[in-house]
């Protein structure tokens, strides 16, 4: 019995941290802002430079180390920065980390944008701070290199068309032809303005035709088909569901997995009807990843296949199945996690179920199957065999 009670004392625990009392918030997690696409730097930038850096170094002021970088600017796309020698601030735990003979484009601020800075004895000493942008640097490769300065070139043009009608058209363009271009980098760029907040252009029903290549190429990074997928549904330019089967059914090895943890996002009935034999796959990764997947809330048509998962010798394919079922959150769901919670043989994915049983069962405002109270033996040897259970002692 104290076996047991202190048992239920470390379960109840687990249920106070899953649900805390009213009134109590977590913590918020300080995250800084990821990278921005090239529009949105060229257009926040006060200045864009080409610049080759000779090195990172610190600025003594006002009995303070600052960090500052020395470059060397070699073409100017916005603002008036000379070419010849340029020191500029680089601080914070965002700033990209620049190192002797990088070729670079920077974005840069006027240092009295800064707040931080705009105060400091560095004022008066330094013109620019360089744009934290995530910590990211845009290294200018001999295989990239033109295509990104043609591209912060085209955008910087665009800042000087009087009309916004115009102006927007012409950023449409330009956005479709970077997609056309098929440079994974300018890809990204783009994709990184359909995110909330970006600067996409409105990409319209007639510009179809140029993008379904790029969902449909094998040469185009998994990441910007996926994304590009996402974003076109989302304007109701393309029918979801059916380019996420496409998805599925046209990617294999790392590309499949990437597909199978982004239509979580996207379920349908055709999705879930090609995620469930990949329950199957002789690839713990393709089918861990659909386990997963299908963890989505009222989705009983996967339960039962979820349960079979419980009898492969994969850890992390059963742990996957398990806090699926208890995603999915419908009564058979937690009959199938009462089930192993009270008969797999592996004890640790024994108490995981019981949690996730429990968890239901308080969010439900139910009670728990008799396997889990007293004298339940008779009712756990009557239930049906799963699975990957042992019999009942």
């Amino acid at each position: 019995m104290p076996r047991r009670l202190g048992r239920f004392a470390a379960l109840a625990a687990l249920l106070t941290a899953a649900f805390p009392p009213c009134g109590t918030l977590p913590a918020a997690h300080a995250q800084g802002a990821g990278p921005a696409s090239l529009r949105l730097l060229t257009r926040d930038a006060d200045a864009v430079v080409q610049a080759r850096i000779a090195g990172p170094t610190t600025m003594e002021a006002g009995g303070r180390a600052y960090s500052v970088v020395q470059a060397e600017v070699v073409g100017t796309f916005k603002g008036n920065v000379s070419q010849g020698a340029l020191v500029f601030a680089n601080p914070g735990p965002g700033a990209p980390e620049f190192a002797a003979g990088d070729e670079v484009l920077l974005f840069l601020h006027n240092l009295e944008r800064v707040a931080e800075l705009v105060a400091t004895p560095l004022q008066g000493r330094l013109r620019y701070v360089a744009m934290p942008n995530g910590g990211e640097k845009i290294l200018l490769t001999a295989s990239v290199g033109p295509y990104l300065t043609d591209a912060v070139r085209r955008y910087v043009a665009l800042e000087a068309i009087p009309d916004a009608e115009s102006r927007s058209e012409a950023l449409r363009q330009l956005t479709l032809g970077l997609l056309k271009s098929g440079q994974p980098v300018l890809v990204t760029s783009v994709m990184r303005d359909f995110k909330p907040g970006g600067d996409a252009a409105a990409l319209t029903l007639a510009d179809l035709p140029a993008l379904v290549p790029l969902i449909e190429s094998p040469r185009t990074p998994i990441g910007n088909r996926i994304a590009l997928v996402a974003e076109l549904e989302r304007r109701g330019l393309i029918f979801g569901p059916a380019r996420w089967v496409r998805l599925l059914r046209t990617s294999t090895s790392s590309d499949l997995v990437a597909v199978i943890h982004a239509v979580q996002e996207h379920p349908s009935a055709g999705v879930n009807a090609h995620l469930i034999p990949l329950l199957e796959d002789r690839d713990f990764a393709i089918a861990t990843a659909a386990a997963s997947a299908l963890g989505v809330p009222g989705n009983v048509e996967a339960v039962r296949a979820l349960t079979v998962c419980f009898g492969r010798e994969d850890a992390e394919l059963r742990t996957a199945a398990l806090t699926s079922l208890g995603r999915i959150g419908t009564q058979s769901a937690r009959q199938a996690l009462e089930m192993v919670a009270a008969k797999h043989r592996d004890p640790a994915l024994r108490w995981r179920a019981e949690v996730e049983a429990v968890v239901l069962a308080r969010r439900h405002g139910t009670t728990l199957a008799p396997s889990f109270g007293a004298g339940s033996e008779a009712a756990v040897a009557a239930a049906p065999q799963l699975p990957g259970l042992a019999p009942a002692r």
